[in-house]
């Protein structure tokens, strides 16, 4: 059975597939918005945005892979997890030079992460149970 397969049966995949579409929907329309500002606010806004969302699926890979029963395969990945942070911190640090007077478009496109999980969140609220 692949790994897929097992995630298909797990409940909370469905909300982390969610979570991804979300951010993938905010990524255009924020993109839409900064459009109206300039091109380098759009450009650093979605390199920004798609930075999160790489953030976002290498997180779920690395928690995927340390929910194990084997404690040193869950270093191997909790040392990934750390090294996730640094990767993000290199790319915020890329983004800052290469785009000194857009922090605020950068900014908005990191909180993808963010605002996708609060939308879910919100939805969660609202949605009934019975569904």
């Amino acid at each position: 059975m692949t790994l897929a397969a097992e995630g298909a049966r797990d409940p909370g995949s469905i909300h982390l597939t969610r979570i991804a579409w979300l951010q993938a929907g905010l990524l255009v329309l924020g993109a839409g918005a900064w459009r109206l500002r300039s091109g380098r606010a759009t450009l650093a806004f979605f390199l920004a945005g798609l930075a999160s969302m790489l953030f976002w699926h290498l997180h779920r890979w690395i928690v995927a892979r340390m929910l194990t029963p084997s404690v040193r395969v869950r270093w191997v990945f909790g040392f990934l997890g750390l090294g996730k942070l640094a990767l993000l911190a290199l790319i915020l640090r890329g983004m800052m030079e290469c785009f000194p007077l857009e922090v605020i478009p950068s900014v908005t496109g990191i909180l993808l992460f963010s605002a996708a999980i609060l939308l879910e969140a919100a939805t969660l609220l609202v949605r009934s149970e019975a569904e």
